[in-house]
């Protein structure tokens, strides 16, 4: 009988979740709803892209 680590032991079946992984599964295997959260999360991602572009610009007319 060999001796194993401590802790969780990767079983080679497994697969580590993350959202590169839930993204990839998704677009292999199609998903057919959004789910609310993920809608909200998504406006919110735009909003902060949004507000970034605007202070990037203001800080442009600061320099000029």
């Amino acid at each position: 009988m060999s001796q194993r680590e401590k802790g969780r032991q990767y079983d080679g079946r497994s697969r580590p979740t993350n959202d590169k992984y839930k993204k990839e599964f998704d677009r292999i295997f199609g998903k057919k709803e959004k789910t609310l959260h993920e809608m909200a999360m998504e406006g919110y991602e735009e909003e902060q892209r949004m507000y970034e572009d605007e202070e990037y610009l203001e800080s442009l007319k600061d320099k000029l």
